[in-house]
């Protein structure tokens, strides 16, 4: 840490490019960390819930990115369909 810490400081111009780096790879690392645990799509445990998509409500919206918003909020007083 040390060794970093000198190096940035005989070199200040590398300094927003490896901070950028730095954000970049912990945002590659914990984004599929995030969507392991958020949506229901993906399955790790077969065993306890095998189908989790089954427990998404009509009205709830997964997504990240909702460009439609009101569609989810129409949705709302439907009922689940039971097969």
């Amino acid at each position: 840490m040390r060794t970093v810490v000198q190096f940035l400081r005989t070199h200040p111009d590398l300094t927003p490019l490896l901070l950028i780096t730095g954000v970049g790879c912990t945002a590659a690392l914990t984004y599929p960390l995030y969507l392991l645990r958020t949506h229901p799509e993906i399955q790790i445990d077969k065993k306890n819930n095998p189908y989790p998509w089954q427990h998404v409500q009509q009205h709830q919206n997964i997504k990240l990115i909702n460009a439609t918003p009101a569609f989810y909020e129409s949705r709302k007083d439907f009922e689940r369909p039971k097969y």
